[in-house]
């Protein structure tokens, strides 16, 4: 039964991935029941809308409790995959959706941070869509590089770099694939792309050594999405959760300029 999505040969330290062993055992009761990924995924997105709902209230108790929703919402994101892989059915319909939710949770919970218990206001909006966009250009770094890692080593290939590209699975609707890849392509595609030729410009030969350094990937999954909801959680549990708000425009995109940075340096090297 394949749970993980690269070999245990190749496994890294994934700080974004926190919530693996207790996603691992709860896969494993749920992989002979009826549940499928689909329904984990619409679970998860309910209780991330929760948590912003209750981020936007502004009191310290609901921020406490939205911080460890997010946690659990965590948890059950590394679930619907680990199932489908299990069962040896996974699905582009489900990895698009996957993402699609995480974007509009996200961007419910950032709405909420910036809300913070007062009255909408054109400050706040903008605010909340910088974050947001900030946040998911740093996640989308994460993704590239985890991916083309999996790709190397032989993990799993349900994400591709260029999406695309990918063939769907026997069981996937088609039509349902290609209306979520439109979705998903208005969302990330321009950051995907954007990615994409920064990296080639940084690193033309695509087998570099530095796409294997575990350690740099170590510090990349600081920008992964698991990672980022820690964060947010941090912050409303030291009664600061519109900080999480600054912590992605600012200090998380000086990270992620280091770490190209430090990805040129090496590459040259």
């Amino acid at each position: 039964m394949t749970i993980d999505k690269v070999p245990s040969s190749d496994k890294f330290l994934d700080l974004s991935d926190y919530a693996r062993p207790i996603a691992r055992r709860l896969t494993r009761a749920l992989v002979n029941t009826r549940v499928t990924p689909i329904q984990i995924t619409s679970a998860y997105t309910l209780i991330g809308l929760v948590a912003a709902i209750m981020f936007a209230t502004g009191t310290y108790l609901n921020g406490v409790i939205a911080g460890v929703l997010l946690l659990v919402k965590s948890t059950l994101d590394a679930i619907d995959g680990s199932l489908a892989r299990a069962r040896q059915r996974p699905s582009r319909v489900g990895r698009f959706l996957d993402s699609i939710c995480d974007y509009f949770i996200n961007a419910a919970v950032f709405f909420g941070l910036a809300l913070d218990g007062g009255s909408i206001t054109i400050e706040k909006v903008i605010i909340a869509l910088l974050a947001l966009e900030c946040a998911t250009w740093q996640g989308t770094a994460f993704n590239y590089y985890y991916v083309t890692y999996r790709k190397l080593t032989g993990g799993d290939t349900t994400s591709q770099l260029n999406e695309n590209e990918a063939k769907n699975y026997p069981w996937d609707n088609p039509h349902t694939v290609q209306a979520l890849l439109a979705i998903y392509a208005i969302i990330y595609g321009w950051q995907d792309t954007l990615l994409g030729k920064l990296d080639r410009a940084l690193t033309p030969d695509r087998a570099a050594p530095i796409y294997r350094d575990k350690r740099l990937l170590t510090a990349i999954t600081a920008m992964g999405l698991g990672f980022q909801l820690l964060l947010i959680a941090i912050a409303a549990w030291i009664d600061r959760a519109t900080w999480a708000l600054w912590l992605f425009i600012g200090p998380m995109n000086v990270y992620w300029a280091i770490i190209m940075l430090v990805r040129y340096r090496r590459s040259r090297h």
